[in-house]
C-alpha cells in the first residue's frame, strides 16, 4: 500500500518537487532494500546498421582481356570458390588466333630488340656511336619488353589451345571467389574478363554515422563478431564507410550479401539492473549506498543488454552498491513525499 501511495503522489507532484541528493537508510523503516554491484563494460551497442559482404576493389585480382573477346564460356559460377590453376573460362572467336599470333610476334620482336640492345651497348660504352642513337635503341628495346610482358602475363594463364575452334582455356591466376558480369557484344581490350577475390580480403562494409566514427569497435551478428579495422574520413551524407576484419568461417556469409549488424562503441560504461534506474525531470538517476546513506547519482543510459541498462556517469561506480528494490519508494522520500 505504501508503494502504490507513493507512486500516486509522485504522479501528482512531479511538477513541483526537486530531488534531494541523499537519504538516511535508517529513515527508510521496513522497506525491502536489495543491492547489486555495477559491472564495468568497455563497449555499448548502438542501433543496427546496414552492412554488405564486400571487398576493397583494388585488393582483388582482375583478369584483363589483352584484346577483344567475342565469346566467353565461364566454367565456374559467380560466387564460387576456385583454386589457383583451376580452369576458369573458355575464350572463343577468330580474334583468339590473332592474340596468340601477336604474342609470338612480340616474343620475336623482343629477341631481336635485345640482340640489337646488347650489341649497341658495347659500342656505346666504347663511344663508337652517338648517345642519341643509343637512346633510340634502348627505347625500342624497353618498349618491346613491355609489350611482351603484357602479353606474357595473359598467356601464362592459358592451359589449353584448340586451333580447330579458335579457343583457349584460361586458368585462375590465384585462389579465391570468382566474380564477373558478362556483357552482350563481348569484351573489349582492357576490360575485365573476371575478378578473383581472395577469401582473406572479403569483409563487411558498413555505413555508420560520422559522429560515431572514432568510437566504433566491432560489429555483432547472430553467428559471429567482427572487429572494425578501418573507418573512412569521407562523408556520404551523414555517414562514413567502415570495414571489418576479414570474414570468419563461422559467419557463414556470401559475397554480395546484405544484412543488419549491431555496432558496438568503445566507452567505459556500467551495467546496472533496469530496476535501479528512475527518472526525474528528463534525467536518469540511480541510488548508491555510501555508508549509512543512499545518494542519488545522475546517469546517462546509452544502451541495454538483456534486462540491464548500460549507463555512463561522471562518478565512479566501481565496487559500489546500487539499490535495485524499493527504488520508487525511496525516490518518493527523496522528493519529500514521506515514507511511513
Amino acid at each position: 500500500m505504501i508503494y502504490r501511495l507513493i507512486q500516486a503522489m509522485l504522479a501528482i507532484s512531479l511538477a513541483t518537487h526537486t530531488v534531494a541528493q541523499e537519504v538516511d537508510i535508517a529513515s527508510l523503516g521496513k522497506l525491502e532494500l536489495n543491492y547489486d554491484k555495477a559491472r564495468i563494460a568497455q563497449h555499448y551497442p548502438g542501433q543496427q546498421v546496414a552492412a554488405e559482404v564486400a571487398f576493397k576493389k583494388g585488393e582483388a585480382f582482375t583478369v584483363v582481356a589483352p584484346g577483344r573477346i567475342q565469346q566467353i564460356e565461364y566454367l565456374v559460377e559467380v560466387g564460387s570458390s576456385i583454386a589457383r590453376g583451376e580452369p576458369l573460362a573458355v575464350l572463343r572467336g577468330p580474334e583468339i588466333h590473332h592474340l596468340l599470333f601477336e604474342f609470338e610476334a612480340s616474343k620475336k620482336m623482343l629477341e631481336a630488340a635485345e640482340r640489337r640492345f646488347n650489341s649497341n651497348k658495347i659500342l656505346y660504352e666504347r663511344k663508337s656511336i652517338r648517345e642519341s642513337q643509343w637512346i633510340e635503341v634502348a627505347e625500342k628495346y624497353y618498349a618491346a619488353q613491355l609489350e611482351y610482358e603484357h602479353m606474357r602475363h595473359f598467356t601464362d594463364m592459358v592451359i589449353s589451345i584448340d586451333e580447330t575452334t579458335d579457343s583457349i582455356t584460361l586458368a585462375a591466376p590465384t585462389a579465391g571467389i570468382v566474380d564477373y558480369s558478362p556483357e552482350y557484344g563481348g569484351i573489349k581490350t582492357g576490360e575485365s574478363i573476371a575478378v578473383i577475390v581472395p577469401e582473406e580480403i572479403i569483409r563487411l562494409e558498413v555505413a555508420v554515422p560520422a559522429a560515431l566514427r572514432n568510437d566504433l569497435a566491432f560489429l555483432k551478428m547472430p553467428d559471429c563478431q567482427l572487429d572494425i579495422v578501418s573507418v573512412g574520413a569521407k562523408l556520404d551524407g551523414f555517414f562514413v564507410t567502415g570495414w571489418t576484419e576479414p570474414l570468419k568461417a563461422e559467419c557463414n556469409l556470401l559475397l554480395g550479401q546484405h544484412l543488419l549488424a549491431t555496432p558496438f562503441m568503445r566507452a567505459e560504461v556500467y551495467q546496472v539492473a533496469t530496476s535501479a534506474v528512475f527518472q526525474w525531470q528528463k534525467s536518469s538517476y540511480i541510488l548508491v549506498r555510501a555508508g549509512d546513506m543512499l545518494s542519488a547519482v545522475e546517469v546517462d543510459p546509452v544502451g541495454a543488454i538483456g534486462t540491464d541498462y548500460l549507463v555512463q556517469t561522471k562518478a565512479s561506480l566501481q565496487d559500489k552498491d546500487i539499490l535495485v528494490s524499493s527504488v520508487s519508494a525511496v525516490q518518493g522520500i527523496l522528493l519529500g513525499l514521506g515514507g511511513e
